[in-house]
C-alpha cells in the first residue's frame, strides 16, 4: 500500500519516494502550515520533488524548495532530482540558485576589543561635533552683542514662559518632597538623641547646596531639554531648518540663542523656588513629628551655619547646568535624520547626557566648594 501524507493546507503530498507540490508556493500562497510542516523529519527514501501540481511559483517558493531539496540532500542516500516542473518554473529555479550568492549575510560579529574601538571612536567624534557647535553658538551670540537690535525679546520671553513657569509646579512639589523625607529620615536618629533642632541643619544644608540645584536641573533635562530636541529635529525632518538657511538665516540665531537666555534666567529662579519648597517640607515634617515649631526652625537657620554662603553656593551652578542643558538638547535636536524614529533615539540621547554631565559637574562642583571651604 502506498504511504501517503499531507500537509495541513493541501500544498505537498508524501507518496511513492517523492513530494508532490501543489498549489501556490508563492510569498502570499505559502501558509504557516506548510512551513511548519516541511520543517518536520522526512522519510530518509525521499529522492524526487515533483512540481506537476503547482500553480504558481515565484521566487520565495523557489528558495523554499531549494532550501528542502538541500535538506533532503543531507539524510537521503541517492541525490535528490527536481521533476514536473515547467520550463518557466525551471528557469526561475535555474536563477534562484545562481544568484544565492547575493542574499545579504549577516553582519560579522565583533569581539570585545572591537566593540569598544567602535564605542571609543563614536565618542570621540560625538564630543568633537558637540565641541564645534558650542563654538558656533558662542560665535552666534557674540554677534547677538554686538548688535542688541537683533535681540529676539518676544522669542525669549516665550521660551521663558515655557521653560520656567510652565516647570514651576512640577520642581516645587518634588522639592517639597524631597524636603519631607529628608526630614523624616534624619529626624528619626536625632529624635532617639534629643536633638530634634539639628532636623533644621540637615534639611538646610542639604536642599540649599544640594539637592534643590540637581533635583532643578535634572527635571529640566527630563522636561525641556527633551522638548529642545524634539522640537528641532521634527524641523530637521520637515527640512525647516534647510528653509531658514535658504533665507540666508542661521538656525543658531532663532532656535538655539533665544532658549539658551532664557534658560541663563530662568533656572536660577526655579531653583531659588526649590529651595523654598525644600525647606517648607521640612517645616512641616519637623513641626509635626518632632516638635520643631515654625519659629524655631526659622531662629535655627542663620545660627547653624552661615545662610547666604549656601544659598549662593546651589545658585552659582545654575549657569552652568543651563549650558549644559541647553547645548545637548539643540545638538541632538540638529543631529537627527532619517525618520521620525531618530527623533526618539535623539530625545533619549539627550536626557541620558544631560543628566549625566549634570551629575558630573555637581560632583566636580562638591569638591572645589570643599577645597575652597565654602
Amino acid at each position: 500500500m502506498a504511504r501517503q501524507q499531507q500537509s495541513p493546507q493541501q500544498q505537498f503530498t508524501i507518496a511513492y519516494q517523492r513530494i508532490l507540490l501543489m498549489g501556490e508556493w508563492t510569498a502570499l500562497g505559502l501558509h504557516t502550515d506548510t512551513f511548519a510542516a516541511l520543517a518536520q523529519p522526512f522519510p530518509d527514501d525521499l529522492c524526487k520533488i515533483d512540481g506537476s501540481g503547482l500553480t504558481a511559483l515565484d521566487a520565495a517558493g523557489a528558495r523554499t524548495i531549494l532550501d528542502l531539496r538541500q535538506r533532503l540532500q543531507q539524510s537521503a542516500k541517492t541525490p535528490v532530482t527536481l521533476i514536473g516542473f515547467a520550463a518557466n518554473q525551471e528557469h526561475l529555479l535555474a536563477l534562484v540558485a545562481e544568484h544565492e550568492f547575493l542574499l545579504p549575510n549577516p553582519p560579522p560579529r565583533l569581539g570585545l576589543v572591537a566593540q569598544i574601538g567602535r564605542a571609543t571612536q563614536e565618542t570621540g567624534a560625538d564630543l568633537l561635533a558637540y565641541l564645534a557647535f558650542v563654538g558656533n553658538t558662542t560665535g552666534q551670540f557674540l554677534r547677538w552683542l554686538a548688535r542688541p537690535r537683533s535681540i529676539r525679546l518676544r522669542a525669549i520671553l516665550a521660551e521663558t514662559q515655557l521653560a520656567g513657569v510652565n516647570a514651576l509646579f512640577i520642581v516645587g512639589l518634588l522639592s517639597f518632597l524631597m524636603g519631607i523625607v529628608i526630614a523624616y529620615q534624619g529626624g528619626g536618629p536625632l529624635d532617639e538623641y534629643g536633638a530634634n533642632i539639628f532636623i533644621v541643619d540637615l534639611v538646610g544644608l542639604t536642599i540649599l547646596r544640594e539637592i534643590a540645584p540637581l533635583v532643578t536641573a535634572i527635571i529640566v533635562a527630563g522636561r525641556t531639554g527633551s522638548a529642545y530636541t524634539a522640537q528641532i529635529g521634527a524641523m530637521r525632518i520637515t527640512e525647516e531648518v534647510d528653509a531658514l538657511r535658504s533665507l540666508a538665516i542661521d538656525p543658531i540665531e532663532i532656535l538655539v540663542l533665544p532658549k539658551l537666555l532664557a534658560m541663563l534666567v530662568v533656572l536660577p529662579l526655579l531653583i531659588t523656588f526649590a529651595d523654598f519648597a525644600g525647606l517648607a517640607g521640612g517645616i512641616l515634617v519637623s513641626d509635626v513629628m518632632f516638635g520643631v515649631g515654625l519659629q524655631n526652625y526659622i531662629e535655627r537657620l542663620p545660627q547653624t551655619f552661615y545662610m547666604p554662603s549656601s544659598f549662593w553656593v546651589g545658585l552659582i551652578k545654575a549657569p552652568v547646568f543651563a549650558l549644559i542643558i541647553t547645548s545637548i538638547g539643540c545638538h541632538q535636536g540638529f543631529r537627527v535624520s532619517g525618520g521620525a524614529s531618530s527623533v526618539g533615539y535623539a530625545t533619549t540621547r539627550s536626557v541620558v547626557q544631560s543628566i549625566f554631565l549634570v551629575i558630573v559637574v555637581d560632583a566636580v562642583f562638591s569638591v572645589v566648594f570643599n577645597r575652597l571651604d565654602l
